[in-house]
């Protein structure tokens, strides 16, 4: 008998006998069969979208969708994205703050590859990596001879971003006679370089960052009132890594690839104890930090090697010591008495989130299980498919604790 799919091959079926067959339940054959037709389509189909490369849409919640290393699972970080594809058809101006190392320059490059000026030049320039006084020359250009060392004429960063991006980092840090400068092109969209009579029009789009309060600065006199209110049309926060510790194995994965391609390394992986301390890490120098931390145990690790707690930096490893410690000396406290059944969502108001429902029958699932097994955290972990460091983790961010 032959089967015909709408999009698959046609196939013989051979049945025997050939008249009369049945099923078992003495239906007939032909619904069965129809059913076999429409999965061969769908195997036809699904080979065909493998052989096929697809495009991939750009989305605000994949992964490398924005720029190479961009993770965003969090909420702060997701909300953070969605911000940024807000604004991806406006030349506004965007003042980008977080604490070091967070990705605020990766953030600022995802601005730009999402604009209009996406294929137009990106120029980053730290306003703390050049000397005060050569500040205005770096940014506004110059003249041959307008001061002593200007053997040539120089453009400027800011004309060398003419039509595209100009990424101003730490600009809490611009010297303050040179801000006035900064405010005018920002209003009138012209710079006048060093030594020239002339203003000259430029089209840049200006992003900046800061790693400091620029309100202090204001109210301290180190930044003028009115170029902060010029810069803070946009602002965007990027959130600390221990606001979003849930990218934490997303990103080591990644930047583990990453180097293991740099470096020639094939095959290493992490044990998940090492991943839960680096979940438990204060992380002062956030993402930059980790991403140091993954680079040095690449490049020391050999093929197949499997990464331990003990292959950690020894600061690394001081500071991914539990949030919460229990006492084993003397110091021992009474332990506390969970002995009741386990009554999920009872702890939950009308309207609560689905994060909420999870974290409150997740408490309630570690409470009984300590109950059980008195406070022996090792069992509790092996039972709820945890490590000791992630249980601890769990107990810290859920403030369980023995009774006193």
């Amino acid at each position: 008998m032959h089967l015909r799919g709408s999009a698959s091959p046609a196939a013989m079926l051979i049945i025997d006998p050939r008249l009369g067959a049945v099923l078992n339940d003495d239906s007939s054959l032909q619904p069965l069969l129809r059913v076999v037709e429409l999965g061969m389509d769908v195997i036809a189909l699904r080979e065909k979208d493998k052989s096929q490369p697809a495009e991939q849409a750009l989305s605000p919640y994949t992964s490398n969708s924005l720029m190479p290393g961009f993770i965003h699972s969090s909420p702060a970080m997701t909300g953070l994205v969605e911000e940024v594809y807000k604004i991806r058809s406006s030349d506004v101006t965007v003042l980008v703050t977080g604490e070091s190392g967070t990705g605020k320059e990766l953030v600022s490059r995802a601005i730009h590859t999402l604009s209009n000026r996406k294929n137009k030049v990106f120029v980053p320039f730290n306003c703390t990596a050049v000397p005060k006084e050569l500040a205005e020359g770096h940014l506004f250009g110059y003249k041959k001879g307008a001061f002593t060392g200007a053997v040539a004429d120089s453009p400027g960063v800011i004309r060398t971003a003419d039509g595209g991006t100009l990424f101003l980092d730490e600009i809490g840090d611009l010297p303050l006679d040179v801000q006035p400068k900064l405010l005018r092109f920002l209003q009138e969209g012209e710079i006048q370089p060093l030594g020239d009579k002339q203003p000259l029009k430029v089209d840049v789009r200006i992003i900046a960052a800061t790693n400091m309060p620029l309100e202090e600065k204001v109210a301290d006199g180190t930044f003028r009132e009115d170029l902060y209110y010029r810069l803070n049309v946009i602002r965007l926060r990027v959130p600390p890594l221990r606001e979003r510790r849930s990218e934490i194995p997303p990103i080591v994965q990644y930047y583990v690839n990453h180097y293991s391609e740099r470096f020639g390394k094939h095959d290493i992986t992490f044990t998940p104890q090492v991943i839960d301390m680096l979940m438990v890490c204060n992380w002062e120098g956030n993402v930059r930090q980790l991403c140091n931390e993954i680079q040095r145990v690449v490049a020391r690790a050999v093929d197949n090697e499997v990464i331990t707690p003990d292959h950690l930096s020894p600061d690394l490893k001081r500071s991914a010591q539990p949030l919460t410690t229990f006492d084993t000396g003397s110091n021992v406290r009474p332990i506390a008495s969970y002995d009741s059944s386990i009554s999920p969502f009872t702890n939950l108001t009308q309207g609560g989130t689905l994060e909420e429902a999870v974290s409150d029958l997740e408490m309630q699932l570690i409470r009984s299980a300590l109950a059980r097994h008195n406070w022996n955290i090792s069992r509790v972990a092996n039972e709820l498919g945890l490590t000791r460091r992630g249980l601890y983790l769990k107990l810290s961010r859920y403030g369980i604790e023995k009774a006193a």
